[in-house]
């Protein structure tokens, strides 16, 4: 499979409105981008925080907060890109990367994803990813 997994560094950035983050995404649209359920799940939490100026533990005693926070924007940005399933067979690979260069349990299913599906570049700006020799790293600055 082709295509570039986009990390979910570069959403962020993007909402902070850094211009690389933009343009990276704009090339990467339609087809060539992926996500996968990790990505969205960490773009979505820290949308909420940012939305709502709270931390964690304050919106899990403040559902209605949470409830009140409209998604339709940041869910269609993400929608744009193509969703990689993260399966038995992406978990397991993630243990060995883990033990094998040392990242923290999302990123490594991030790279496990990438291994299972194929895809040699992700866009980030974590340096963490530069460790993977199986990955050409698009590095954002």
């Amino acid at each position: 499979m082709n295509g570039v997994f986009i990390d979910s560094n570069v959403f962020l950035e993007f909402l902070k409105g850094k211009e690389r983050a933009k343009t990276l995404l704009e090339d990467y649209l339609d087809l060539e981008g992926c996500i996968n359920d990790i990505v969205f799940s960490e773009v979505l939490f820290v949308y909420i925080k940012a939305e709502t100026g709270k931390k964690s533990y304050e919106l899990k005693r403040q559902p209605e907060l949470v409830k009140s926070v409209e998604l339709n924007d940041i869910l269609e940005l993400l929608g744009r890109y193509r969703m990689l399933e993260v399966g038995e067979a992406v978990k397991s690979e993630a243990e060995g990367i883990i033990k094998e260069y040392g990242l923290l349990p999302n990123d490594a299913l991030i790279a496990a994803t990438c291994k299972h599906y194929d895809i040699k570049k992700i866009a980030t700006f974590d340096p963490d990813f530069k460790r993977v020799d199986f990955l050409e790293v698009i590095m954002l600055e």
